[in-house]
């Protein structure tokens, strides 16, 4: 996921991609009785609000892959990118599209609800029509393969006793990473306002400043460090979330008594304001094709992504709780009054 700009350039590049075409797929069913006749009747546009190649940029690319490419759809779909600000730019301009049913948004619930914060943007996700939750993708904490920190047991040990000195990198300010991290410092009694933290861009970045000793231990994406564990430049203490991912032989945070810490964000799809009921059915109804279908399944693997289903209101309740819970965190870290 992109970096928070907290008071970067608003410019922003435009790219426009149309969907590529693959073969060979199959549907499962799915009850769309109640769906608007006839959606859609023309091309959809999926925005997605960072750069090209990042997690909002893979999710709108897959799913622009899964309508076209396993017959959901008989429409084009055209992926925009609007990268900035956490997500904020993209989510201004979703808002600015209310009542239009043939624009969708790519996002996570923590990570973009950060960046809203963070950038004093007028409008939040609560602002948009929630569609459906879709994937989570686990986060593990690692340090250098030579660290002599062999668990986080110890990690914490050391915070504790030098919290300043401890530095730990991640993703941005805000985000689930940030969250993570701060909720193990209050759960073994260490003032959030205290610890150090480094937001990146995540993956290269973290890997970059763990093995040139700036930062000691990190936090990232599965998907965006596997490789690097796998090839022996890190060592995995812990994973955040309540499963083990197959092939990581590493306990989670749950089992080691931090359940409450773990924060995981959900990746999704969100629809402008101002949508009738028929036409938020209809997506939803859309939506719950594609992730059945052959497309989709493949795109979960490529990227490391577990399935989840959370439609409609389910989304958008979960995305009420996690903004409170990321507004919250800001504050004890003294980045919002």
């Amino acid at each position: 996921m992109p970096p928070l700009l907290r008071n970067g350039p608003r410019v922003v590049l435009t790219v426009t991609l149309l969907a590529t075409v693959s073969s060979a797929c199959t549907i499962g069913s799915a009850d769309d009785s109640t769906a608007a006749a006839g959606y859609p009747s023309r091309g959809l546009s999926i925005l997605a609000p960072g750069s090209v190649g990042g997690g909002w940029d893979a999710r709108a690319r897959g799913m622009s892959a899964a309508l076209t490419g396993c017959g959901v759809i008989d429409e084009d779909v055209t992926v925009t990118n609007k990268p900035g600000a956490g997500g904020a730019i993209g989510l201004a301009r979703m808002v600015g599209r209310s009542g239009d049913p043939y624009q969708l948004m790519t996002m996570d619930t923590v990570t973009m609800a950060g960046g809203a914060v963070q950038n004093d943007s007028p409008v939040g996700l609560s602002s948009l029509t929630p569609i459906a939750g879709l994937t989570v993708s686990p986060s593990v904490i690692v340090v250098p393969a030579r660290s002599p920190f062999r668990d986080l047991t110890s990690v914490m040990a050391a915070m504790r006793r030098n919290p300043k000195g401890m530095s730990w990198v991640g993703g941005s300010l805000g985000g689930p990473d940030h969250i993570t991290v701060a909720s193990l410092a209050k759960a073994r009694g260490i003032p959030v306002s205290k610890i150090t933290y480094v937001p990146t861009g995540g993956g290269g970045e973290v890997l970059n400043l763990l093995l040139s000793g700036a930062s000691k231990v990190g936090m990232s994406t599965l998907t965006e460090i596997r490789p690097q564990i796998e090839a022996g430049k890190l060592r995995v203490l812990a994973i955040s979330g309540d499963e083990r991912p197959e092939g990581l032989d590493a306990p989670t945070l749950r089992d080691l008594g931090y359940g409450g810490a773990s924060v995981v964000s959900t990746g999704g799809v969100m629809a402008p304001p101002g949508l009738s009921d028929g036409e938020r059915r209809a997506i939803v109804a859309m939506v719950d094709r594609m992730r059945r279908t052959s497309c989709w399944k493949r795109t979960l693997k490529r990227h490391d992504w577990k399935a989840v289903w959370l439609p409609d209101t389910k989304f958008g309740t979960l995305i009420d709780r996690q903004q409170k819970q990321v507004a919250q965190v800001l504050n004890d870290v003294g980045l919002t009054s």
